[in-house]
């Protein structure tokens, strides 16, 4: 996949789903990723690339297949490209195919995220590190609200009763999918959520997609033996 061009981003446009599983998977006080499980981040970040061509209206999904209900384009290098992809394919094809394509050009999602949120200044770049701008807590406004900063939103929403925005619920869906929300909330108040974050994650069809490619492959690798003697 040719990177596309990072948009110089607006600081008072809402961030991608992209963009906010990128943060989330960053550990604030090194600037790492953190330890994830495996493909789990590309998966997140492939599933996340869809909600987000989803809710621009671009496209839709059932349990069968994707279809492009708009060509035109966003306006988003990073989704152009990938809307270009699937509105060229011969055929419609399902959500998990989609899924494996995307999953596979991880560094090229991850890159461009990076420097998005660099150029919005919620970011610095700092000897190979990425760490958050002191005092931005709080992202771009969306709808004209400013929105409370991602781990801070989830969080009381899997402590809480409420019911979840669109957006969250998604975001609640691929990070359980992926099995990345375990490794950003572990603690005993949030293992003690377990059911709710379970109905959370159900909400949301992509984010199921997600868990049942990650479960195949987790499948594929446990079967999987080296071949010897060659």
């Amino acid at each position: 996949m040719t990177t596309p061009a990072t948009p110089s981003a607006h600081p008072h446009s809402p961030l991608s789903f992209v963009e906010e599983i990128l943060l989330l998977a960053l550990d604030d006080t090194t600037g790492a990723l953190r330890p994830m499980p495996v493909m789990g981040l590309d998966y997140a970040l492939a599933g996340a690339l869809l909600a987000d061509l989803a809710l621009a209206n671009r496209i839709d999904t059932d349990p069968q297949q994707l279809v492009v209900l708009d060509r035109a384009p966003t306006g988003d290098p990073l989704l152009d490209r990938a809307l270009g992809q699937i509105a060229s394919a011969p055929a419609p094809q399902s959500v998990s195919h989609w899924l494996g394509v995307f999953a596979s050009e991880r560094s090229t999602l991850e890159r461009a995220a990076l420097e998005r949120l660099v150029a919005r200044g919620i970011l610095s770049q700092q000897e190979k590190k990425f760490l958050w701008v002191f005092g931005v807590r709080r992202y771009p406004t969306v709808d004209n609200q400013e929105r409370v900063e991602v781990r801070t939103r989830l969080s009381a929403l899997i402590l809480g009763e409420d019911l979840p925005d669109p957006r969250d619920a998604i975001l609640i869906s691929l990070l359980t999918a992926s099995h990345l929300l375990a490794r950003i909330f572990d603690d005993a108040r949030y293992h003690a959520r377990s059911e709710r974050i379970a109905t959370l994650a159900r909400m949301d069809l992509v984010g199921r997609e997600v868990a049942a490619a990650i479960d195949t492959l987790a499948r594929v690798l446990r079967t999987a033996t080296p071949v010897m003697g060659m």
